[in-house]
């Protein structure tokens, strides 16, 4: 796998005491997971980073069985495979058992190659657990409220999409965010007018300067499950980078240009940020991928004082770099696609992909923009 009251009675004694709590938000609903901080501190501290850098924004559940399982938390809507930390080591002799509501760790056959995907058992699945010879899948936590979210979510219509053979829910379950859960600081705002007072605070925060509060006010509209909105996004990655958070920067935008449209006020600032952000990743990165070479940006023409020739050379050459573009993205697209390859390597690609799109929009951007200022001028 890679990816009632009594029930509720035997969970809450199951040990999971003062516990983490997460808010999860799908197209389907809320549900909250409480997590096993003592029993399975190395997967809970796994979660939790993937959790801190908004990963799970627009990934989806791409597994998911009647009364079985629900998994997700490693592929985007195009169900392909985002870059993630290195494998936990497994923690499945803690005491928890793969019963219904419990959340564990999906992994392949290594029992120490967990990364970012979990699941939700739906049904006492013991079979999961460890055994003699046998590591079995690790529970760190479960669900708390919202269990008949993940109930619906197990009966939608499922069959194969993409390169997957079964199971993919039709239509796909997006995660919008998963998102620490402090219920002291959510009551300290009256529930009424909530999502307005957490954008405010959002912004005087992000006037202020003071980062750190602005992203704690992100996570608490996050953990309501507020409106996805492009500023929210966008304020958000700003100051995940002014405190040197590339990656969270990185996910928070990718997931900005999966549902904003171009003509969005707050595009042009997103695009600036994304470059920024994965200029500074790649400044540490390994050196080029397989043998993809990418192609580099031409020069833009000034449209305020060039020629017509001038321009009709610069849009040749920026068409050029676009059909270049193309060509590398589907070379690296074939390393990130490579199961043979190491999973560095493969985590690179998928990082260059998107530094490439990014890259071919904000050059389309920046053509049209002097498009505009020589039409302007005849």
């Amino acid at each position: 796998m890679q990816r009632s009251l009594l029930v509720a009675a035997a969970l809450a004694c199951s040990g999971f005491a003062s516990a983490t709590e997460v808010a999860v938000c799908t197209d389907q609903g809320r549900f909250v997971i409480e997590l096993a901080d003592r029993e399975a501190p190395k997967h809970v501290e796994n979660f939790l980073r993937y959790v801190d850098m908004t990963f799970y924004s627009g990934t989806v559940f791409h597994r998911v069985k009647s009364g079985f399982v629900v998994q997700g938390g490693g592929l985007d809507r195009k169900l392909r495979g985002k870059p993630t930390l290195p494998p936990v080591p497994n923690e499945s002799g803690n005491g928890l058992r793969n019963e219904r509501g419990s959340v564990a760790a999906a992994r392949g056959e290594d029992p120490n190659s967990a990364t970012s995907q979990f699941f939700v058992n739906l049904s006492d699945n013991h079979d999961l657990d460890d055994v003699p010879g046998r590591r079995g899948y690790t529970v760190f936590g479960h669900v708390k409220q919202g269990i008949g979210v993940l109930d619906a979510i197990s009966r939608l219509p499922n069959g194969a999409s993409g390169p997957l053979k079964s199971d993919v829910p039709m239509p796909l379950v997006v995660i919008h965010s998963i998102a620490r859960l402090d219920e002291a600081a959510l009551a300290a705002i009256p529930e009424q007018g909530r999502d307005a007072a957490l954008k405010q605070r959002i912004a005087d925060a992000g006037a202020a300067g003071d980062h750190g509060a602005a992203l704690r006010w992100i996570g608490l509209y996050r953990a309501t499950c507020g409106a996805s909105e492009p500023s929210i996004a966008v304020a958000e990655a700003r100051a995940a980078l002014a405190q040197s958070d590339q990656r969270r920067a990185v996910f928070v935008l990718e997931e900005y240009f999966a549902t904003a449209q171009r003509d969005e006020p707050t595009y042009d600032d997103a695009l600036t940020l994304y470059r920024n952000a994965v200029a500074e990743n790649q400044r540490s990165a390994a050196p080029p991928i397989a043998d993809c070479v990418p192609p580099v940006a031409p020069e833009i023409p000034d449209g305020g004082t060039s020629s017509t020739e001038q321009m009709v050379a610069g849009q040749a050459r920026v068409k050029a770099f676009v059909a270049a573009g193309q060509a590398h993205i589907a070379c690296v697209d074939r390393v990130a696609d490579d199961k043979e390859r190491a999973i560095e390597e493969r985590n690179a690609a998928i990082v260059e992909h998107n530094r490439m799109v990014a890259e071919m929009e904000r050059l389309a951007g920046d053509f049209n923009t002097q498009i505009r200022a020589f039409k302007a001028r005849q």
